[in-house]
């Protein structure tokens, strides 16, 4: 959360009552995807992917906090497998904090962050300039502090937000990063790889505006079923680690209990002997060779007798679960990122109607103390 952001929740036009901004956001997923397959967007992933020619990249670092982090776990899974190029996932200030080996001309540093004004971002381009590093900005503000520093731009549509949670800038930042792996995977020669992944981007919007249309009517069903949840897990595997962070910190925020994240085998490794009949398990069996691990967690969180939420392609056999998420079977490991949040975010936003979490668009920052506990953090952490 940046201080802009914070400062700028008393001015955004307040609404105290459903539809929120959020709401908003997420009901624009499928169109902004769309847009981000404008000429202009290719053109822009086109010109990035010849640069990565020219300067001979060997090195990628994505780089973001908070969401724009949660997003890079997913894009790392894809760089490589799709490029071929070596590629990290780092939290900003520890990049700056605990850098990487080997950061020269041949690596390229994309900062993630959606309103561009994301608190130390500056400090963390220059620092990888100093090494010889490209950097480039992957926000939604093209006139922000963020895009005035690094020496490139990857803009994507939608404009600023009034609402404080990550939701169309996740997805449509993800979806653009999807894209820029095509485009690089073809200048590199791997001609077959990038086709694979293209007509899978070409034929998500509508997939994801089928997603959004089915739970839109099944999400207050769902919150109901799991309103009495005391705290939450959320776990996955491989790329959808990203969703399982991503997830956690929306029910956290929106339903006002603890909730966290773990990869599937850490989570049998000390979390699960927590389990309590009032605790919820929210399992993201994506497509992807741990599948079958997830499910099978899914299937042991009932023997121990707490709520399980699982979120699948359809058809996917039973696991006893209390709820299913079922997600269209067409959507590959590549996408599921995106696909899976869909659902996750509306049924977030419907806990927050229930009040017991924050404001659904400004989170706890109406709570006595916090806003001021948020300010005085990000004074701090600029050495204020």
């Amino acid at each position: 959360m940046n201080k802009d952001a914070i400062q700028g929740i008393k001015d955004s036009k307040h609404r105290d009552s459903h539809p929120y901004w959020l709401w908003e956001s997420i009901q624009r997923i499928p169109q902004l995807l769309s847009e981000c397959l404008s000429e202009d967007v290719k053109d822009r992933a086109q010109h990035l992917a010849d640069q990565f020619e020219a300067r001979n990249i060997d090195r990628i670092l994505l780089v973001g906090t908070g969401s724009s982090y949660f997003s890079t776990i997913a894009e790392k899974h894809v760089f490589e497998s799709i490029t071929g190029i070596q590629t990290g996932s780092y939290l900003a200030n520890e990049l700056l904090a605990y850098p990487p080996l080997e950061i020269n001309a041949r690596t390229v540093a994309f900062f993630h962050s959606h309103s561009g004004s994301t608190m130390g971002d500056p400090e963390v381009v220059e620092f990888v300039k100093s090494k010889g590093g490209y950097t480039i900005g992957v926000t939604d503000l093209a006139g922000s502090q963020l895009a005035q520093c690094v020496d490139d731009v990857f803009i994507g549509p939608g404009g600023p937000k009034l609402e404080l949670p990550a939701s169309r800038t996740y997805a449509t930042g993800l979806f653009r990063m999807l894209m820029l792996a095509a485009a690089i995977a073809r200048v590199k020669g791997r001609a077959a790889a990038a086709a694979e992944i293209q007509g899978q981007i070409d034929q998500f919007p509508p997939i994801a505006q089928a997603i959004l249309d089915q739970y839109e009517k099944l999400a207050p069903e769902i919150v109901q079923k799991a309103s009495d949840i005391t705290s939450f897990f959320v776990i996955a595997a491989g790329p959808n680690y990203a969703t399982a962070d991503e997830a956690a910190l929306g029910l956290s925020q929106s339903a006002g209990v603890p909730s966290q994240a773990f990869q599937v085998e850490n989570f049998i490794h000390g979390p699960m002997q927590t389990l309590e009949p009032t605790m919820g398990v929210v399992s993201v069996a994506a497509p992807g060779p741990l599948q079958s691990r997830v499910l099978e967690v899914a299937a042991a969180v009932k023997m121990v007798g707490s709520k399980s939420i699982l979120l699948a392609p359809q058809g996917t056999p039973a696991t006893g679960a209390d709820v299913r998420i079922e997600i269209p079977g067409s959507v590959s490991e590549y996408l599921s990122p995106i696909a899976y949040m869909i659902p996750l975010w509306q049924v977030a936003y419907h806990f927050a109607l229930l009040g017991r979490g924050g404001h659904p668009d400004k989170l706890a920052m109406e709570r006595p103390g916090f806003k001021e506990a948020m300010l005085y953090l990000t004074h701090q952490s600029q050495g204020k």
